[in-house]
């Protein structure tokens, strides 16, 4: 089909195809070059054993089609005849393995007698030859057959995470100075109820629905086509979970799948060579918000602090510093915002003047454990009759929803108490009970939902963030009686050691911890006052 194409277009050279704002896409005529490589290779293929492949016209065939075969591995080798130095390297993505290493020209990637699918694959040039060739290659995978189309450089082709065999493989290389202005940009999104789209959406494309009200859950997307060295990154803000930590790229997954989580913003941009010519543009369908405006290299796109799914989304690539799309594929934006963020947080003002007096004595004891920021706590499990304990590191997702809370709530002249105290108060009335996640500063601070857990990880996180020693988490129970074991349930709170004496931070919300003064616990003994009620190693703390 390429080569077809690559005719009927020299059959026309004056002609140009012009994608409102986006890439030119069009591709000189000239085919590639077969004396100047030969490829060949071979794949071990269900019920079949090794198969050599084929090549012809420039172009390697591994595998079978339309016969429902995997491939379990394969081999390439490349005879190089450009005058560059460089080879060829791949690595694949196996049946319950994931990806493997890289391998040379050659050698052969996959399994042997495992009876495991090949499932995605990348491919690379090296060397010199990497600065004057781009490898192409597409393949055949279960359900979407042949529509995820080219793909070149190391991106992805097939699947990961959707248990889909690999059935084929085609390989050639490319010239870069034959490639001209076919720069593009090819995604796909997982949509709530449906599943994977089969076919690969591009150029300002639409990839989801509208009028359905069916959630994003996950987007994958890579770079088709280009001559410049680079790639696209890309990461998405999860309900629960919040902005994703790592940026996924070139074909991997962004998001989640089976979680039931809706996608709320995403963010992307390019990488090396190519953002020095291109920008790329998007824009997404929120929930109640329709077609937002659009965003640009790297700027957050969607809501955040407002639980609005992600329905639908469109990306393209514009010529560097050109201007951003206006109508594609018909459809203009309903909103003059690429992205929204919720209101602002709710603080009583009451509190910000009062509760320097009111826990004076409670924020003195917390500056007098103060140290250094440090990542790691205690987590004590003290549900049986004998305390557990283990280290827990916060991630940098963590520590960094820790500073960035820190810079947008702390004045400059509090104190580490008054500082934790704030931050007491403020999750008791900005966070909703629900389920959160295992990164804790990440859920309350960021997402504001969670439970006891969400709510005193946090604490502790924020006390490491601040430099407050001897912090842990404790999973234990609580009971109904001070007295008395009646009653216990699952509980989890945050302890603080100090000189010895070991103290009860506590955190809940307004939803299940009513009145306006609820902190009994704050810096509190065991036993004293209202810090009667917890159950360690089967006693209660009294």
């Amino acid at each position: 089909m390429i080569n077809i194409a690559k005719r009927i277009m020299s059959a026309f050279i004056a002609a140009t195809i012009i994608f409102s704002g986006s890439a030119l896409l069009t591709r000189t005529a000239e085919a590639s070059d077969s004396t100047a490589y030969t490829l060949s290779g071979e794949a071990h293929v269900q019920d079949y054993g090794d198969r050599s492949g084929s090549f012809a016209d420039g172009e390697l065939v591994i595998g079978t089609t339309h016969e429902s075969k995997r491939l379990e591995r394969i081999c390439i080798s490349l005879v190089n005849n450009t005058g560059y130095e460089g080879s060829i390297t791949y690595q694949v993505h196996v049946q319950n393995i994931g990806w493997m290493d890289w391998v040379q020209a050659g050698q052969y990637a996959g399994t042997e007698g495992q009876s495991l699918r090949l499932e995605g694959i990348r491919i690379k040039l090296t060397g010199d030859l990497a600065k004057h060739y781009s490898v192409f290659y597409s393949v055949h995978i279960q359900n979407y057959g042949d529509n995820q189309g080219w793909v070149s450089d190391g991106a992805l082709a097939g699947t990961t995470g959707e248990s889909l065999r690999l059935e084929n493989l085609h390989v050639k290389l490319e010239a870069l100075d034959s490639v001209n202005g076919n720069e593009s940009v090819s995604y796909r999104v997982h949509r709530q109820d449906y599943g994977w789209e089969t076919d690969w959406k591009k150029d300002g494309d639409v990839s989801g629905t509208t009028g359905e009200s069916k959630r994003l859950e996950a987007i994958s997307m890579s770079l088709i086509g280009t001559k410049y060295t680079g790639g696209i990154t890309y990461r998405t803000q999860i309900q629960d979970i919040g902005w994703e930590s790592d940026w996924a790229s070139d074909g991997s997954l962004s998001g989640t799948c089976g979680q039931g989580k809706r996608l709320e913003a995403i963010e992307i941009k390019l990488t090396g060579d190519i953002a020095d010519y291109y920008d790329v543009y998007y824009r997404v369908h929120a929930q109640d918000y329709g077609w937002m405006a659009w965003a640009c290299n790297g700027a957050s796109s969607g809501t955040s602090r407002m639980s609005k799914r992600l329905e639908a989304i469109q990306v393209v690539l514009v010529a560097k510093g050109s201007p951003a799309p206006s109508v594609i594929e018909g459809i203009a934006s309903d909103c003059s915002e690429a992205y929204h963020e919720g209101s602002a947080y709710v603080f009583p003002a009451l509190y910000v003047s009062r509760f320097q007096s009111i826990h004076q004595d409670d924020i003195a004891a917390i500056n007098s454990a103060v140290g250094s920021g440090h990542r790691d706590y205690l987590y004590s499990d003290v549900t049986s009759s004998t305390e557990h304990d283990s280290t827990q590191t916060m991630s940098d997702a963590d520590w960094n929803a820790c500073a960035k809370f820190a810079s947008e709530n702390f004045d400059a002249s509090w104190s580490t108490g008054e500082k934790v105290l704030y931050t007491l108060y403020w999750i008791h009335y900005n966070v909703t009970y629900g389920s959160g996640s295992m990164d804790y500063a990440v859920s309350v601070f960021q997402n504001r939902r969670g439970r006891c857990a969400q709510y005193n990880g946090a604490i502790c996180e924020m006390m490491c963030y601040l430099g407050v020693n001897n912090v842990r988490l404790v999973n234990g129970y609580r009971s109904k009686s001070a007295t008395s074991l009646s009653g216990k349930f699952s509980h989890y709170w945050c302890e603080l050691s100090i000189n010895g004496v070991n103290y009860v931070v506590e955190c809940g919300n307004t939803s299940n911890d009513s009145g306006d003064y609820v902190w009994y616990y704050f810096v509190e003994p065991y036993g004293v006052n209202n810090a009667k009620k917890y159950v360690k190693c089967g006693l209660v703390m009294r």
